[in-house]
């Protein structure tokens, strides 16, 4: 009798789920249990010289750990599984959760090591380098994504169908002018990623903040977040156009825009899109082999080869109609 091999799905949830829970839960009781013999404030920052100059309360060392070593392996994970589930593969997915699984132990072990190097010392001040620690988090880091890696199965990303475009019916005539028109929004998949790192980035900016007590480091935490809000806002909604000037993609507050050149363009097609498989995330992507792109949820997306191999997706609703007229364009134009 053959025993079923544990799936894809079942393996990446061991590597980015189970492995950063098991691995933070460990560095955070190491932490809690130093707690008694841990000078008041620790050290939590240490200079180019190897000496600590940034301190700050005991419990900054365990909610660290927590919001790195598991909240952002949990926010990677979360933006994987749906598409695994879906059946999605490819290299991306095993990437993604070979890094949970590798940074859980580069943190947890930074940290814990951080603490342990305290203990016992009535200023926190004369604590020893934190490179040690560094340098052992770093390899175990490594060794563990790379077995994290080869623990998941090399499946591969399935061929995206690709549909010919067909010609419209009558053709264009010399003097016609025709425009179409879509708005395209980040799916929820994507939203739950950026909304999920946006508020990573402000418990992470709120702890600084509390223990710096810095106005200078204050300003400078409030400007990241902002320009990380305006980030996601800029990513959020793209409105593609296509006329006899060609495609054009534009973000709703007007920047980024990708514009190609109708004479620039030699080949239109009509493709499913699969996000993490293709570009290994939403939002403005590029890919080895697949050229950059506006990748907004999965699903249709007009495609368009350029002169010199270049590539450009964005995915929208009707792709068909677009990519049908955005071909007439081309053709006439040639």
């Amino acid at each position: 009798m053959t025993t079923r091999a544990p799936s894809a799905v079942r393996r990446f949830v061991i590597v980015a789920v189970v492995i950063p829970v098991v691995i933070t839960a460990v560095s955070v009781l190491v932490q809690l249990w130093s707690l008694p013999a841990l000078p008041d404030p620790i050290a939590i920052h240490w200079g180019a010289s190897g000496r600590a100059d940034g301190f700050g309360p005991a419990w900054v060392a365990p909610v660290t750990t927590t919001i790195v070593g598991l909240g952002v392996p949990l926010l990677i994970s979360a933006s994987a599984l749906n598409g695994l589930r879906r059946g999605d593969r490819g290299a991306a997915y095993r990437f993604m959760g070979a890094l949970a699984a590798a940074m859980s132990v580069v943190s947890g072990t930074l940290v814990a090591g951080s603490v342990l190097i305290q203990s016992g010392l009535g200023d926190a001040a004369e604590a020893p380098s934190i490179v040690p620690s560094l340098l052992l988090g770093g390899a175990r880091g490594v060794a563990v994504g790379v077995v994290a890696w080869f623990v998941q199965p090399a499946e591969q990303a399935s061929g995206v169908p690709v549909e010919a475009v067909a010609a419209l019916d009558p053709p264009l005539r010399a003097d016609e002018r025709a425009v179409w028109l879509r708005t395209v929004r980040l799916g929820r998949s994507g939203l739950i990623v950026l909304a999920s790192a946006l508020l990573v980035l402000i418990l992470v900016a709120v702890i600084t903040v509390a223990v710096s007590g810095s106005a200078a480091a204050t300003v400078i935490i409030v400007i990241v977040v902002l320009l990380m809000a305006v980030t996601i806002a800029a990513a959020s909604v793209f409105h593609v156009r296509v006329d006899a000037h060609g495609l054009s993609v534009t973000s709703a507050i007007g920047f980024p825009r990708v514009h190609v050149p109708i004479e620039d363009i030699q080949r239109v097609e009509v493709v499913e899109v699969i996000p993490m498989a293709e570009f290994g995330g939403w939002g403005l992507r590029w890919a080895p082999g697949g050229g950059f792109g506006v990748v907004m949820r999965s699903g249709s997306g007009i495609r368009v080869h350029r002169a010199g191999g270049r590539v450009f997706t964005v995915t929208v609703d009707d792709a068909e109609s677009g990519a049908a007229l955005l071909e007439a364009l081309r053709v006439r134009k040639a």
